[in-house]
């Protein structure tokens, strides 16, 4: 499985709003960085939640209630899920599916460094995924007879005179090429 870091796959840069700011400043914020969640902190930068544009949805604009006047404490979901930058993409995979939720915050020492979703983990897999076959398609042996001196074994490909032939390692050796 993948050992790339979840910090190495972070998109989304953490924007941060306060528990007192109204949900139409919040809504106004996540427009311009052009995100869907933003981090709750308190005084002391500690997370106590996380907002997002479903949660301004379901829990404000859909209930008809004023975001001029809604607080983000009243409609933000606390004790988000949060995974350490360190942690490999496969513990985030794993964290969503038991957790049952579609991005993960992820954190250097508890502070907020931004978002992960499912799709970005699943692009960053699908990239290490069609790296890996690359490599391993290059390192393929092949395998026949040896043009040269009619051995079977793992062959190589050499150049002479201009000409393309699959040798063994002995003659290859011996070619001195």
């Amino acid at each position: 499985m993948a050992e790339i870091a979840v910090g190495q796959v972070v998109k989304r840069k953490a924007v941060i709003v306060k528990p007192n700011d109204t949900v139409h400043r919040v809504a106004r914020v996540l427009a311009r960085n052009k995100v869907g969640s933003a981090v709750v902190v308190d005084e002391n930068d500690e997370i106590v939640g996380i907002i997002t544009d479903r949660d301004i949805l379901d829990k404000v604009v859909a209930k008809g209630k004023d975001p001029k006047k809604v607080k983000v404490k009243d409609v933000m979901t606390k004790n988000p899920i949060t995974i350490e930058d360190d942690y490999s993409i496969q513990d985030a995979i794993d964290r969503m599916m038991d957790k049952g939720v579609r991005r993960l915050l992820v954190t250097r020492l508890g502070k907020p460094i931004g978002f992960v979703t499912a799709a970005d983990l699943l692009t960053a897999l699908n990239t290490y995924n069609s790296e890996e076959e690359e490599e391993t398609e290059e390192e393929t042996e092949v395998y026949g007879i040896c043009e040269i001196c009619g051995q079977y074994g793992p062959l190589y490909k050499v150049y002479i005179e201009g000409g393309e032939k699959w040798v063994c390692e002995s003659c290859k050796d011996s070619l001195n090429l």
